[in-house]
């Protein structure tokens, strides 16, 4: 390889000698040294990449210049600030892109390439020409996106509470972003999509939505479609009253209970109004799909509030414990879960306490108890041993 001065040569650093760095290109050696290196003298350099401009010829080796070259490279660099030029991608990373432009390497990090939050691995590949704006000559960012037009300058105008017609451009487990039309996107969280807290969007599906935060400088837009719909609890109320015994189907569990759908709307069935026992969740009773019938208890339209009880439609199977039993009866059962101040006996359709100060002798959930009832009042069972 013939060199001249002023030639740009890249190599990796081999040794670090007395004064400066020696690497090899074909039979040549490169020295470099290390006022004009701007790197560190230690082992961590060894193998490092480096380019430098060829400075002089000695005997023995060809010295050449770092810093020049990084000069040299800034002065492009400074040159290229607010305008738009063409750019070679020769890397594409998760993170980003890596390009070329006349021989300076660049990278534009993967905020920096669209607007839209796609996946710009699937529409920029190796060897692509792409137009780019320089932001941070220290650390060579470039921008695709500050060489095309601002979508987000397009809709300034907007305000919070404004409506807009939207696609959905991208669905996720916690909500969707949605595209203006014009390439800016504003993201719809899985609790602002419908009542029901499910996302029933589909890929291009066009909706209505409400601004509920709009920032164009930060290119952040927040909106809902919840806003717009009927509430469920509005919709129940024009159907049904307090007090109406209906069908629905469960749908949901969650902490507090399940989700029941009635005529397509879906209202709340809490764990203490699923049955007599005390303690007793919904999913312990219940399977998802199971039709089951149940009490409206509760409409609250301005708060979007219905709630439902299955336990007010059953026979109620302490009155019918009290038919078959008095205080003083031995009963059987077993222990279902023991608390600091007792335990709970299961004694079929009913629960029965046990206090700390009535049992004789120490049991573990799932013994078989014997006891006499001491006291029968309503849905309070008590027993001693």
């Amino acid at each position: 390889m013939e060199l001249n001065i002023g030639d740009i040569v890249e190599f990796n650093v081999e040794k670090i000698i007395k004064g400066g760095f020696i690497s090899h290109i074909d039979d040549s050696e490169i020295f470099l040294p290390k006022s004009l290196s701007g790197l560190k003298e230690d082992e961590s350099v060894i193998g490092k990449k480096v380019k430098a401009k060829v400075k002089e010829f000695k005997e023995n080796s060809v010295v050449v210049d770092r810093k020049a070259y990084l000069n040299e490279i800034k002065e492009k660099l400074e040159s290229l600030k607010e305008k738009i030029i063409s750019a070679n991608v020769t890397k594409v990373k998760n993170s980003g892109l890596v390009i070329d432009i006349d021989g300076i390497s660049g990278f534009v990090p993967k905020d920096e390439i669209f607007y839209k939050k796609i996946d710009h691995k699937k529409y920029i590949s190796v060897g692509d020409d792409v137009e780019v704006m320089l932001v941070d000559p220290v650390r060579r960012i470039f921008s695709i996106k500050k060489a095309l037009p601002n979508p987000w300058e397009e809709i300034k105008d907007l305000n919070k509470g404004d409506v807009v017609k939207v696609s959905v451009s991208h669905i996720t487990d916690y909500g969707a972003f949605v595209d203006l039309g014009n390439g800016a996107e504003g993201f719809l969280h899985i609790s602002e999509i419908n009542w029901d807290g499910m996302n029933d969007l589909t890929l291009g599906q066009e909706i209505d939505v409400e601004i509920v935060e709009i920032n164009t400088d930060e290119e952040k837009l927040r909106v809902s479609r919840k806003n717009l719909l009927d509430k469920p609890a509005e919709e129940f109320s024009k159907k049904y009253k307090k007090g109406d015994i209906l069908k629905g189907v469960v749908t949901k569990f969650i902490n507090v209970g399940a989700f029941v759908e009635i005529d397509g709307i879906s209202v709340l069935l809490p764990n203490k109004f699923v049955s007599f026992k005390k303690g007793e969740k919904a999913s312990d009773v219940l399977n998802i799909g199971d039709e089951i019938e149940v009490k409206v208890i509760t409409i609250e339209p301005e708060n979007n509030k219905v709630i439902v009880s299955r336990k007010d439609v059953l026979s109620n199977p302490y009155e019918e414990f009290a038919k078959n039993y008095q205080i003083g009866d031995n009963v059987k059962g077993k222990v279902k879960h023991i608390t600091d101040f007792g335990s709970f006996v299961d004694l079929g359709d009913v629960e029965a306490l046990v206090r700390k100060e009535d049992m004789k002798n120490e049991y573990n959930v799932g013994d078989e108890f014997q006891g006499k009832i001491i006291e029968l009042n309503g849905d309070k069972i008590k027993l001693a041993e």
